[in-house]
């Protein structure tokens, strides 16, 4: 007797919902998790943060080295390359682990909803490891690229200091404003599995 295999999209539909169109850009639901404390970690500080950061280092002279061996950017990509992987074991760890009944309950004294269902602890830890993992691969990404592009741009910008400054200034703002949401973010995952996570039922 043949069996019919069963994709995301039969899954999807039992549960009544529509397929992502998007599949690949699913951890970014992360940002759509409303609760009261939760946009400000999310856009707010990050952003504040990466600003005054940005602001900082283009004010300071001599500026500390992007490129080179003692360049921001190669301890950077030393520090992500060894982050990301072990971000992405904790997702899946948190995943695939067995059910409980401290994980797979609503987190005690706080409400977290995507759309008009509550989540249970494993769903937003899960929700909040993929966007960590998800911002560690796009910042590894941007790192790896500006310095791999930067003799590129160097060479390109020559005869026009006026656009090599803009394109390094814009270059420093993108990176500080993407180490700075996954800072923060990467805290407040912090706060929530030390003190949150680990509140037990009464």
């Amino acid at each position: 007797m043949g069996t019919q295999p069963v994709g995301l999209r039969d899954v999807y539909e039992q549960g009544g919902g529509s397929p992502p169109r998007l599949r690949l850009l699913a951890p970014l639901r992360y940002l759509s998790i409303r609760h009261p404390e939760k946009r400000h970690y999310d856009l707010v500080i990050p952003l504040v943060v990466g600003v005054c950061a940005w602001g900082v280092y283009m004010a300071i002279s001599p500026k500390p080295p992007l490129w080179g061996e003692g360049g921001l950017l190669r301890f950077s990509r030393d520090l992500l390359i060894m982050a990301v992987p072990f971000m992405i074991g904790a997702l899946a760890a948190v995943a695939m682990g067995s059910p409980g009944e401290h994980l797979d309950r609503r987190p005690l004294g706080i409400e977290l909803y995507l759309g008009d269902r509550a989540l249970t602890l494993r769903q937003f830890l899960c929700y909040l490891l993929g966007y960590l993992s998800f911002l560690g691969m796009l910042t590894l990404i941007a790192v790896v690229g500006a310095d791999l592009l930067h003799h590129t741009v160097r060479s390109w910008t020559e005869c026009a200091p006026q656009a090599r400054f803009i394109t390094y200034a814009v270059g420093v703002l993108v990176l500080s404003t993407l180490l700075s949401f996954l800072s923060v973010t990467v805290l407040w995952a912090l706060y929530f599995l030390t003190d949150v996570a680990n509140q037990r039922m009464v």
